[in-house]
């Protein structure tokens, strides 16, 4: 996955239950190939679901494990941004999954990070590819952020050593030359309220080993 503010963007874009997502199949185009759980581009993507852990889930195919922590914050007031970043982080994860034909991630975004994360995931890299395998969220924490009043940091690691990126032309494995320790890194999103909780920014990631509760 490529490095960025998530999974490979979340680039990465982007734990502790497992989660199988459920597979569901597209119109496919002769000479495209288009992971399981997506459409041909045109038609209208499968919706989310919403999962037993409140969370919505996009419809990842089965070729995708996606791990994401069962933690909420004792502060009942803090539940509902943690809530809000993680369906933020999968919904941006499977925009990278669908190569950026997906944009459910949207919903949960305001302000100016939203021109900067449709740049990040408007790239070759994005756009030419998907990934299957594990990917996993762990350590998650929220807290107030230091500089901006009344809003909520939710911090988590990331780790997509157990993932391949494949073409969406033909779906195979693209070799994978990322630096090992960009595969684990620590993602912090900014949330603020505002008509319900959204993501207005987003910290710079942390790699491992700097990030050390990150690692493998």
């Amino acid at each position: 996955m490529s490095r960025g503010c998530l999974p490979r963007a979340l680039t990465g874009v982007l734990l502790v239950s497992c989660v199988a997502l459920v597979a569901a199949c597209g119109s496919a185009t002769p000479g495209t190939f288009h992971p399981g759980g997506s459409l041909a581009p045109g038609n209208t993507s499968p919706p989310s679901t919403t999962n037993a852990d409140g969370l919505t889930w996009p419809p990842f195919g089965s070729n995708v494990h996606i791990i994401m922590p069962s933690w909420l914050p004792a502060a009942a007031s803090e539940v509902p941004a943690v809530i809000t970043a993680k369906d933020f982080l999968l919904a941006f994860l499977y925009a990278e999954y669908e190569g950026n034909r997906d944009q459910r991630w949207t919903g949960y975004v305001s302000g100016s990070v939203l021109t900067g994360l449709r740049s990040t995931l408007d790239t070759p890299d994005i756009t030419t590819q998907s990934f299957n395998g594990t990917v996993r969220f762990s350590h998650m924490r929220a807290f107030a952020d230091p500089t901006l009043k009344g809003d909520i940091d939710v911090s988590e690691c990331f780790d997509d050593s157990h993932s391949d990126n494949t073409s969406l032309t033909t779906g195979k494995v693209i070799p994978d030359h990322t630096p090992a320790d960009q595969h684990y890194y620590l993602n912090t999103d900014v949330l603020a309220q505002n008509h319900g909780w959204h993501v207005v920014s987003v910290y710079p990631v942390v790699y491992y080993p700097r990030a050390e509760e990150c690692g493998p």
